[in-house]
């Protein structure tokens, strides 16, 4: 089981990944390579984001998937919290 702790990280590591696939397609746009690494980083950032999400709530006030307001409640994505989440380790396996 991932904690919300590691579940962030990896999100953050996801998005780093993101990004520099793009600085560097913005330079070489037909290198297919560098295009499938770009979309399988958005899948694996989208899974973990998913997944975070279901457990602990929205990780952003863009993310809100209910009707009533709930990025506003339980503890903020930086505070202290770091419970299991309680998914299996191979629901959310990208090594």
């Amino acid at each position: 089981m991932k904690t919300k702790k590691e579940l962030l990280h990896d999100i953050q590591v996801f998005d780093f990944a993101i990004q520099e696939a793009a600085l560097f397609l913005n330079s070489h746009p037909h290198d297919k390579q560098a295009m499938n690494e770009y979309q399988t980083y958005r899948e694996y950032k989208n899974k973990a984001v998913a997944i975070y999400e279901k457990c602990y709530g929205p990780l952003s006030n863009r993310s809100n998937l209910s009707d009533r307001w709930e990025y506003v409640y339980g503890p903020w994505p930086w505070e202290g919290d770091d419970e299991s989440c309680g998914h299996m380790k191979n629901d959310f396996n990208f090594r």
